[in-house]
């Protein structure tokens, strides 16, 4: 290593650690950290550059043994540790300079672990750190006589985060909990930031912090809340829209109802032109005025989260079509989802019959199969594009013209890749299913439910590049034709999951059978078999009905 390093310039190692953290390959990136000072530098930079990708993050899985849990919440604090105390110059190389990331979410989920305690906290809150380690006043336990301390996490994150926007000159995204005198001091030290992801709109509220932004942090471009809990904030978000420059928001997801109304709606249109993503949760006062959108037209994904009730198409049907005209001018829509909407589908009909748009991806509940036909017909249109298709509801009075409505445009879509059918699949049979499958070379990931047996799996087995069958279905499976179909699967189907979630306890597998699919399963494509039953077997299906 030591003549391979001084023959090769320093820009090469960068571009190898570069192409290493592309591939979040952090046990290599160490190594090579390690190996030697000239070589520590862009190993550092890199690892640390893609620091919020690090698999300790977020604790690891919790499905793994409780000591390997330990172990990853040890190393998760141990890189935050790392992060901060060089930001306090207490580490041989400044970590904080090269994240790209300020993931403030994070580091207050790490705080709130349960496996945050102990020898992991104490060790976190050494030395320098131990300026951080604040706790909240909590009263006295009237059983032990003892103050059980408890992390102030606000207080504590937004220490952290007062030192750490001090030292990191390359940090482009900052998420979680930001008070708003925060904000204010943070946003001079941040000119590269481009996104903001709050846990509180709240953090936007004072114009102050609003006009910081604006005038330290020319490119930023997207911005997403969680909630916001208070007065004015329509009026609020609507300024702070207004003050950034015409055309440069390109993002904006709002995942719960916080207030969004006439001013907000008029204000995103002077960004029209640029907005490309637009995630919305819109309640009942806001959805009336859904057509004030109609400036914002270089859309390429529109996700609309409505309050569940209110059909727009029956009962506010000028606004119905206004939303209509605004959809089919979004020429460049790529993807476009409907939850808690009743008129979701008829009003994605008319975006799917457009030819100049091509949806890859449609999402849409509160569905009912009796009522669209025309629907049906329409996702054919959209047969050249659409990837993934979602639905969701309620198909129990479906009747024979509208199952094979369905089926015929599901035949149709042989470019998709994902499907989930949740509800909807309801009076599917295997010989349905079989039909539409048979058209999807390119699917990976089924969801489906209905009433299934085995007549389904050799529909199934052509399927050369599944990776995911989940059956929220009556399944009637048998060992034999589990096992043969396991043996069909191919290179293509390397990790496959198998989900039966509704197995019928009167024709289950019993558990030597389920052992040998799933060490089968295993051993061809390194996958797994799951199973579940309706009910319990040894309960009457009857059991605990009222006399």
């Amino acid at each position: 290593m030591g003549d391979l390093q001084a023959l090769l310039p320093d820009d090469v190692f960068f571009l190898i650690t570069e192409q290493l953290a592309r591939a979040y390959d952090f046990d290599s990136l160490f190594n090579v950290a390690v190996s030697g000072r000239r070589l520590a530098v862009p190993a550092l930079t890199n690892l640390y550059r893609e620091h919020h990708h690090a698999p300790c993050k977020g604790g690891g899985s919790e499905a793994a043994p409780l000591a390997q849990q330990q172990l990853m919440v040890q190393r998760w604090s141990i890189l935050w540790r790392s992060i901060v105390a060089s930001s306090l110059n207490d580490t041989l190389y400044p970590y904080c300079r090269y994240i790209r990331e300020l993931d403030l979410r994070d580091l207050s989920s790490l705080l709130e672990d349960d496996k945050f305690r102990g020898n992991v906290s104490k060790s976190f809150f050494a030395g320098s750190m131990s300026r951080f380690n604040i706790a909240m006043d909590t009263p006295v336990n009237k059983r032990s006589g003892r103050k059980y301390a408890r992390l102030n996490t606000t207080a504590i994150l937004d220490g952290i985060g007062e030192v750490l926007t001090e030292h990191t000159p390359m940090v482009d995204l900052i998420s979680g909990k930001v008070l708003p005198l925060a904000l204010l001091r943070w946003a001079p030290r941040l000119p590269r930031l481009r996104t903001l992801e709050l846990y509180d709109g709240d953090t936007l509220a004072d114009e102050l912090a609003q006009a910081a932004l604006h005038a330290n942090c020319p490119h930023f471009e997207a911005l997403s809340m969680f909630q916001w809990i208070g007065d004015d904030r329509d009026h609020k978000l609507a300024t702070f829209f207004s003050g950034m420059a015409p055309q440069t928001l390109r993002s904006l997801q709002v995942m719960h109802d916080c207030g969004l109304g006439v001013e907000t709606f008029l204000s995103l249109n002077s960004h029209g032109e640029s907005i490309r993503s637009l995630i919305l949760s819109v309640g009942t006062d806001a959805l009336p005025h859904l057509g004030l959108l109609k400036g914002c037209t270089a859309l390429e994904q529109l996700k609309l989260d409505g309050d569940g009730r209110t059909d727009l198409q029956a009962t506010h049907n000028d606004i119905f079509l206004e939303t209509v005209a605004w959809l089919r001018s979004c020429e460049r829509l790529r993807e476009l989802e409907f939850s808690g909407f009743p008129s979701g589908a008829a009003l994605a009909t008319p975006v799917l019959l457009e030819d100049s748009i091509k949806l890859e991806k449609l999402d849409v509940d509160n569905y009912i199969g009796t009522e669209q036909r025309l629907f049906h017909q329409a996702l054919s249109n959209q047969r050249g594009s659409l990837k993934s298709l979602n639905l969701e509801g309620d198909d129990t009075e479906m009747v024979y013209d509208d199952v094979e409505a369905m089926v015929t445009a599901l035949s149709q879509l042989n470019g998709l890749q994902e499907l989930e059918l949740r509800g909807v699949g309801d009076p599917l049979r295997d010989h349905h299913v079989s039909q539409f499958i048979a058209q999807m070379p390119d699917l990976e990931d089924l969801l489906i439910s209905g009433c299934m047996t085995d007549a389904i799996l050799p529909a199934l087995s052509i399927l050369s590049k599944l990776k995911s069958v989940t059956l929220l279905v009556v399944t009637e499976f048998s060992m034999e034709c589990l096992l043969e179909y396991v043996s069909n699967l191919g290179p293509g189907n390397q990790g496959l999951t198998f989900s039966c979630d509704v197995a019928n306890p009167d024709t289950r597998l019993s558990e030597d059978e389920q052992r040998v699919i799933r060490q089968a399963i295993a051993e061809k494509v390194d996958g797994r078999f799951e199973y579940t039953l309706l009910r319990d077997p040894d309960v009457s299906e009857f059991e605990g009905d009222s006399d």
